[in-house]
């Protein structure tokens, strides 16, 4: 069943799926990060640590913009 999405939601939502994407990415590189190779400098994980934290930080505040999107949607009905 298809949502109708108010022009926010459907905003957040390319948002969201942007930045889920992006995740998933830095956790498939994180995750195979040794393969083919022996060593991996130090400074190259912490980079993706530190954009793969980052992108979780924006996702759960974007999910908490998109709960008080919602509530507000559905009071106005």
């Amino acid at each position: 069943m298809e949502k109708k999405l108010t022009p926010e939601l459907k905003k957040y939502k390319e948002e969201f799926d942007f930045l889920h994407k992006k995740i998933g990415e830095l956790e498939w590189e994180i995750a195979t990060i040794y393969y083919g190779r022996k060593v991996v400098a130090s400074s190259k994980y912490e980079t993706l640590e530190a954009q793969l934290e980052n992108y979780r930080d924006n996702i759960g505040m974007l999910v908490e913009k998109i709960r008080d999107e919602v509530r507000a949607t559905n009071k106005s009905k």
